[in-house]
């Protein structure tokens, strides 16, 4: 019996050592986790920055490599760190206007490691999911939020479609005389404003008529919008396309309004707008750019409703453009080609 006492002392150590490093294990992980939760407070919840911020501590943990692709609002973001192997783990997280695919490269771990592991790539992704569902809840409380609104939009609607069509009946009556080009220039103008602003009421008071979608000339379209903005464009091309017209009318409002706000951040910069109209047999194709533009610093933001770069604006322009884009069964798309201009391209079929 004594000589089995050595025996019993060296599993017994065994188990000790095995026990204690388990344990060293588990809190190594635990740690990790927390500091993925203290790192995605710091970030304010935001995925984006939380994906392009995680890898550090995930190499800690051991993992290999991350890749991961990202739709956010309908701007694509994509990136790999570390190296890639054929063990990984994989998940696609989907909550309304975004997806989210990653895979966690985990090299040839076995039994305790693999365990470990799965427990903490799915306390990341669970993380991740949770920062979805986070960003999901603040936007539709800000558009619930919004909603409420509108009865004092409506009010300040009304007084500024009556004062409008005051000016409009005013220059309609001026005779020819002093100021003439000014004049001639503005009976063109404010009509134009009048008419979309009682549309823009009607949308507020939820009475919007249902206009039938139409044929609509898209250079005119847009030429007639750039006016009202006094911007210099440059189009190419021309064709029709079956759209409601208040709906291309606040497209064309959204996008003329983004290069209006980044000229008015760096007036030295004369703007150099070119569009391209590409007519083919089922859709047309319009493409927009700046030539003069500025890279864009946050191509993931840009559809992103109630983000604004201005810091003081609204955030829901481009938004709003994309929705309505798709709602007339195209796409919207920004392409932000690394150092050169943002190019806007629309994609609008020609019949339903």
């Amino acid at each position: 019996m004594a000589s089995l006492y050595p025996y019993l002392i060296l599993i017994g150590s065994s188990i000790i050592l095995a026990t204690g490093w388990l344990l060293g294990q588990a809190r190594r992980r635990a740690h990790i986790i927390n500091e993925l939760v203290s790192l995605n407070e710091k970030l304010g919840f935001d995925l984006p920055n939380l994906l392009r911020h995680c890898w550090e501590p995930l190499e800690k943990a051991g993992f290999k490599g991350i890749s991961w692709h990202l739709d956010w609002f309908g701007s694509s973001l994509s990136k790999t760190e570390g190296s890639q192997g054929d063990v990984f783990i994989h998940r696609k997280l989907e909550v309304d206007d975004i997806t989210l695919s990653v895979k966690l490269y985990d090299g040839n771990r076995r039994f305790e490691q693999r365990y470990f592991s799965t427990v903490l790539s799915e306390s990341f992704f669970l993380l991740l999911y949770t920062d979805m569902w986070v960003k999901l809840g603040t936007v539709q409380g800000a558009f619930a939020q919004t909603a409420k609104l509108s009865v004092f939009l409506q009010h300040d609607m009304k007084n500024i479609v009556q004062l409008i069509s005051l000016v409009s009946e005013q220059l309609e009556n001026t005779p020819a005389g002093k100021e003439e080009k000014l004049l001639d220039s503005l009976r063109s103008v404010m009509p134009i404003l009048h008419e979309r602003s009682e549309r823009f009421l009607s949308t507020l008071s939820n009475n919007a008529p249902t206009e039938n979608m139409k044929p609509v000339n898209i250079s005119e379209a847009l030429r007639k919008t750039a006016d009202i903005h006094n911007l210099k464009i440059d189009i190419q091309g021309s064709g029709q396309v079956l759209i409601n017209e208040q709906s291309l009318n606040s497209i064309c409002d959204n996008l003329f309004g983004n290069y209006i706000d980044q000229n008015r951040r760096n007036p030295e910069i004369d703007l150099e707008i070119e569009i391209c109209i590409i007519d083919s047999d089922t859709d047309l194709e319009i493409s927009i750019k700046d030539h003069n533009g500025k890279p864009c610093m946050w191509p993931e933001r840009l559809f992103e409703p109630f983000w604004s770069e201005k810091g003081d604006g609204l955030g829901i322009g481009l938004y709003h453009a994309r929705q309505l884009v798709q709602g007339a069964g195209g796409t919207l798309q920004a392409i932000t080609p690394g150092n050169d201009p943002m190019e806007f391209v629309i994609t609008l079929p020609k019949s339903v």
